[in-house]
């Protein structure tokens, strides 16, 4: 038998690695030189500065700012939107800042933009390294002004106060009215100047030399930089050198009645000629000529017998004539047993014209009996009333239907009221 015999190995000793001060230096230099690398690869993302509003017109802006495109290639672009709104929702065109390392000057024009309306706007610009958006702003459009025509006051016989309301709207605003007799005006005042503000201002002209009796037509306008502004046409007409009035629209036949007046300007012992035309007459016939007082009043008495217009005439200029209607005299007299008699007097004959006998009846007066006049425009007749007092009265009543007229020239005519008693 063969025994083998072991053989004992023995182990290499292994030396341990030494790196020397100087290559473990290398080493770290070289780690550091490439962390600098890394660095300069990562460039930083643009700078933006959004500038102020340099011009604002009812419907443009121009919007300004800055861009640092801080050595890399870089656009930029103005976002803008209602400043009720939390969004941007309009921009404008994408443009190049360039690539340097410095502040560059931008700007751009939003328009499309609606008059007197607030807005907010800012600058962005973007590069490979990223987005920046600039502070937002907020401006606002201006709008033209407004000019509101008002009705002239202190009318008078050559005189007359325009008046209306100017607001410039923001801006300084420059106004005057445009008048004269027809729609086409042909005149106007001296333009006057408001300062920029934002509130109504009430403004007048008053104007003299002005045609008595006579229609003008005027208009308010305001013009600014942000535009012109119309006002519409109002319409006045100048007074009268002399006024006429009447002491009662009507009277009956035999009555009187009292014209007045005054004349402007106010003037002691003025003529003023009294004129006439009566119902069915072509023209007017002086009737007579009065002197005015220390007020420049004047007046007469006139006892119309037919429907008649009057009117006042000085310096060849009449006033708007006034007109009395007259109604016929109508009586009526209640006599023994009931009978009761009637007569229509008037500047013509009412011979043949039906009256009405009309009764009290619940605070009405109701048609009774129809009673037809003789020729010589009276009747005399019996009727059967209610027991008891009845108030009674004669009515002549419209010629033709629907026009209150008794007849031509006269208005509608009534009795006094009387006492009937039936026993």
């Amino acid at each position: 038998m063969i025994v083998a015999k072991k053989t004992a190995v023995k182990p290499h000793c292994v030396m341990p690695t030494v790196v020397m001060p100087t290559v473990l230096g290398a080493l770290i230099v070289g780690a550091g030189v490439l962390g600098a690398g890394v660095a300069a690869a990562a460039a930083a993302p643009p700078s933006v500065t959004t500038g102020a509003v340099t011009s604002v017109t009812p419907a443009t802006a121009v919007v300004t700012g800055t861009v640092d495109p801080r050595g890399t290639a870089t656009s930029w672009q103005f976002q803008y939107g209602l400043a009720s709104s939390t969004t941007f929702t309009n921009s404008t065109a994408l443009k190049s800042a360039g690539a340097g390392t410095g502040d560059v000057s931008v700007s751009a024009t939003l328009s499309g933009l609606g008059s007197g309306t607030s807005y907010r706007y800012r600058l962005v610009a973007t590069s490979s390294a990223g987005t920046t958006d600039g502070t937002a702003g907020v401006f606002n459009t201006t709008a033209p002004p407004t000019a509101l025509t008002d009705a002239a006051s202190d009318v008078g016989v050559g005189s007359a106060t325009l008046n209306g309301i100017v607001n410039p709207e923001g801006s300084a605003t420059s106004w005057y009215f445009e008048y004269g007799t027809t729609a086409s005006y042909g005149t106007k005042t001296t333009a006057r100047t408001l300062p920029a503000g934002p509130n109504d201002t009430n403004v007048s002209v008053s104007l003299t030399g002005l045609l008595p009796s006579t229609t003008y037509h005027f208009r308010l306008r305001a013009s600014s930089s942000a535009g012109v502004a119309v006002g519409v046409d109002f319409a006045f007409t100048t007074g009268l050198p002399v006024t006429i009035n009447t002491s009662s629209a009507s009277t009956v036949f035999g009555g009187h009645v009292t014209l007045s007046g005054t004349v402007t300007p106010i003037a002691a012992g003025k003529h003023v000629t009294i004129e006439y035309q009566r119902y069915g007459e072509p023209s007017y016939t002086g009737l007579a000529v009065v002197t005015t007082d220390a007020a420049g009043n004047w007046s007469y008495v006139v006892q119309p017998t037919v429907r008649t217009a009057y009117e006042a005439t000085v310096g060849g200029v009449a006033s708007s004539p006034v007109v009395i209607g007259t109604r016929p005299a109508v009586s009526i007299a209640i006599g023994e047993k009931g009978t009761i008699s009637t007569h229509v007097a008037a500047a013509i004959s009412f011979a043949r014209h039906v009256l009405q006998l009309q009764r009290m009846s619940q605070g009405k007066w109701l048609t009774w009996k129809h009673v037809r006049l003789n020729g010589l425009g009276s009747a005399t007749f019996t009727t059967s009333l209610p027991k008891g007092r009845t108030l009674v009265r004669m009515a002549i009543g419209p010629f033709v239907p629907g026009i209150n007229q008794a007849a031509p020239g006269y208005l509608a005519g009534y009795s006094r009221t009387a006492i009937y008693v039936r026993r």
